[in-house]
């Protein structure tokens, strides 16, 4: 166990991160989709405010298709999909190889999705694949701590988005507490300070602002 080096703990987490990333993303950009062919407008720099990132878009159909596949722009999920993918392939040798290919399935899915008048099927695959990782990630990855380190890294970025955009604010409290039965069995070295935060959030100890906890969550770890 002792192993895993810092440098590879850097990638098992980011890869958590970043497919987390790509996976909420695209859910929800492909419900703007529906909305803007349903003649819906989409306050796209709201979006930018909530996800703390620039607002270079000038429409919505602009944000919507370079927020996808703009891989100039390090806020993109076109970005996101490249860094899911080539923390991936540092890692093959840990994750395997045929745990390797679905992320270059999605990948791939991604490029067609670009090229494509009906993005939202390539989307969906990007989805599909993501998920065909993380089970076969499961499977393929026999050490524990390697897996959790990951895990707590897609468990963060969860975290943060719901943060970020008040999703499912019912269950965050139970997410919270997973990423705390989780990151015990990682091996990380969280921040005191954040630590102390998050767990008073979890246990409902006292109040906490939004803000707090999304700085705290964000800076748990030092990878």
């Amino acid at each position: 166990m002792d192993s895993v080096t810092l440098s590879k703990q850097n990638r098992l987490y980011w890869l958590g991160r970043y497919a987390e990333r790509v996976y909420a993303a695209v859910q929800v950009l492909m419900e703007e989709y529906d909305r803007l062919i349903d003649g819906e407008g989409l306050d796209y720099t709201a979006f930018c405010r909530d996800m703390g990132i620039p607002c270079v878009y000038i429409s919505a159909e602009d944000f919507c298709r370079r927020y996808l596949f703009d891989g100039t722009n390090p806020h993109s999920i076109r970005s996101a999909v490249e860094s899911m993918l080539g923390n991936g392939m540092v890692l093959r040798e840990t994750i395997s190889s045929p745990t390797l290919a679905y992320l270059q399935m999605a990948h791939g899915a991604m490029e067609l999705a670009e090229h494509s008048d009906a993005p939202c099927v390539p989307l969906q695959w990007v989805l599909d694949d993501i998920m065909a990782f993380r089970g076969s990630f499961d499977d393929s990855v026999e050490e524990e701590r390697i897996r959790n380190i990951t895990k707590t890294g897609s468990q963060v970025e969860r975290i943060s988005l719901m943060l970020r955009m008040g999703w499912h604010r019912e269950r965050l409290d139970r997410e919270l507490q997973k990423l705390l039965n989780r990151l015990y069995k990682t091996g990380l070295q969280p921040n005191p300070q954040a630590l102390e935060v998050v767990t008073a959030c979890a246990l409902g100890n006292e109040p906490v602002s939004r803000q707090q906890l999304l700085e705290s969550v964000e800076g748990l770890f030092a990878v």
